[in-house]
């Protein structure tokens, strides 16, 4: 659990507000010291605060990560050819939610099965769900997004990945369903400012991959206009969700590089 948990933690720390807290608690500790230092450290975790606030800030910084696939987002009339199947990957899940009684999908799940759920009424492919037990739950979120698929878009999974706890679990444990299934052409979906690092996590689990992104953000015409500049919660998640994801994809490739040097240094060292 430490192995998943702690990247986690550590991600959370870095990124707003995690990151704010950490500098203004560090500027109350250090004006102890050098009262100089540690006011200019709370200036700036609130600096910080007001900055990634901003609706029109957070949005640009998703927008961005966005930006390469907005020009593949699939159109019915222009569907690639040989497609195999159908990736949608969990995104979180509701515990013991009280309207229904029992764990259900979040918000952000339901929005990625909404759409896996319109692709595959178009192509007619068969869908993998994607998500396990992050922290021992009864139920795996695959099940969970299995039944919600079923129960409300009329869509049956045909496979579930229960044991995946990371995007970088996903890509491998979806590679083992498929390599039994033979198949190796899919579509990926997820929310558009996850794909980065989702895409990148499938290519190098060895599938190929056709990204099926959705939930762009949006800059509307209240963003523009003078309430796009002052400060909000929402404003807030939405740079944290794309300086999050920077993060994430830095550090999957970070800890591939570490692995290939090692790989390379075992061959390298002479036999004994």
């Amino acid at each position: 659990m430490n192995e998943i948990l702690w990247p986690k933690v550590w991600g959370l720390l870095a990124t707003p507000p995690g990151i704010i807290i950490v500098l203004g608690l560090l500027g109350v500790f250090l004006s102890i010291w050098r009262r100089w230092l540690g006011g200019i450290l709370m200036a700036l975790s609130f600096i910080t605060l007001f900055v990634f606030s901003v609706p029109l800030v957070g949005k640009r910084l998703a927008a961005q990560i966005e930006q390469p696939f907005r020009a593949e987002v699939l159109a019915p009339d222009k569907l690639p050819a040989n497609m195999q199947a159908i990736v949608v990957l969990g995104g979180g899940r509701d515990d013991g939610a009280p309207e229904y009684g029992e764990d259900t999908v979040s918000s952000m799940t339901l929005e990625r099965l909404r759409y896996a759920a319109r692709l595959a009424r178009i192509t007619h492919l068969p869908v993998l769900v994607s998500g396990g037990t992050v922290f021992g739950e009864q139920l795996s979120e695959a099940a969970l997004m299995q039944k919600v698929l079923e129960q409300d878009f009329g869509v049956r999974s045909k496979w579930l990945e229960e044991n995946s706890r990371t995007t970088l679990e996903n890509a491998h444990q979806v590679k083992r369903i498929f390599t039994e299934a033979n198949i190796r052409r899919v579509y990926l979906v997820t929310h558009a400012w996850h794909m980065p690092r989702a895409q990148w996590a499938f290519v190098n689990a060895g599938l190929d991959v056709v990204p099926a992104p959705m939930g762009f953000t949006t800059v509307g015409k209240s963003d523009l206009s003078l309430l796009g500049y002052f400060p909000s919660a929402a404003g807030l998640q939405s740079s944290a969700i794309a300086l999050r994801e920077r993060l994430g994809f830095y550090w999957y490739r970070s800890r591939r590089d570490a692995e290939t040097a090692a790989d390379a240094v075992r061959k390298a060292a002479p036999a004994k």
